[in-house]
């Protein structure tokens, strides 16, 4: 609502931010921004799209929002947005690796030169500053809100200001619910017993940064995962943190390996 005010008019000054080469004050005729923010392999309906994206990748690593200019000049720019999730530098330079494969392979199936593709990593200051350098640009939402606030609709200007004043209290009380979502809190080792067994009966569970993060990474390697007590659930929960139990079975019991790890 605030880079795509008055039909796109004012869209140039985002891909400026990003140093996008291509990006303009206005997208001249013939010149379509497309977004996508959904799983890329999931997003190809039809025979068509098929045989325009082979073999794609399987990985849900898709950043948040993906704009595609077409036209003349073809730009493709890729954002991870983040407000008050709170991952380590770590965390995020690996989810932003892992996103930049499907970048690349956009790039070169919609032909768009490498000098007008840009991946960026949008971010409150606060934790830009606590991340510190990344591998993308990164850019602050304090700087889109200076940016868009003399032609972004008013509401939205005062929304995203609004929560960015807020920014402090509202992620300590974000942090203060953890746990909010568990329904049962189970070792690793149970939810293990359960699953091979047929009785699982919360097939969701939960880890601080979710499944690709540092700490179930420490847990599986080091063995605790045994011990560790995880939040549990009887359906989905649309948080970063939370993933399939049977994606945990499959990192912990490989496929031939015996039932005592």
């Amino acid at each position: 609502m605030l880079v795509c005010a008055h039909d796109f008019a004012h869209f140039g000054r985002l891909t400026e931010l990003a140093r996008a080469r291509g990006g303009r004050r206005e997208p001249p005729p013939g010149e379509h921004p497309v977004f996508h923010g959904i799983w890329l392999r999931e997003s190809l309906l039809g025979e068509e799209a098929e045989r325009r994206f082979p073999d794609a990748p399987t990985t849900r690593d898709t950043p948040d929002v993906l704009v595609y200019v077409d036209g003349p000049r073809r730009v493709l720019l890729a954002i991870e947005a983040k407000m008050y999730d709170q991952p380590s530098a770590a965390d995020l330079e690996e989810q932003l690796r892992a996103q930049a494969g499907i970048v690349a392979y956009l790039r070169e199936n919609l032909g768009v030169a490498q000098e007008n593709v840009a991946h960026v990593a949008l971010l409150p200051e606060g934790l830009a500053r606590r991340v510190g350098g990344l591998s993308v640009r990164t850019i602050t939402w304090e700087t889109l809100l200076d940016v868009y606030t003399d032609v972004g609709a008013p509401y939205f200007v005062e929304v995203l200001r609004v929560a960015l004043a807020r920014y402090p209290a509202l992620l300590a009380k974000r942090e203060m619910v953890f746990g909010a979502n568990a329904e049962a809190r189970w070792t690793g080792e149970e939810i293990v017993r359960q699953y091979q067994a047929g009785t699982l009966t919360h097939p969701w569970m939960g880890r601080r940064n979710g499944l690709a993060g540092a700490e179930l990474r420490e847990d599986i390697t080091s063995g605790a995962w045994r011990t560790v007590r995880y939040e549990c659930s009887s359906k989905g929960v649309d948080n970063r943190n939370w993933f399939a139990v049977a994606e945990f079975v499959a990192r912990v019991q490989p496929v031939g390996a015996p039932e005592g790890g």
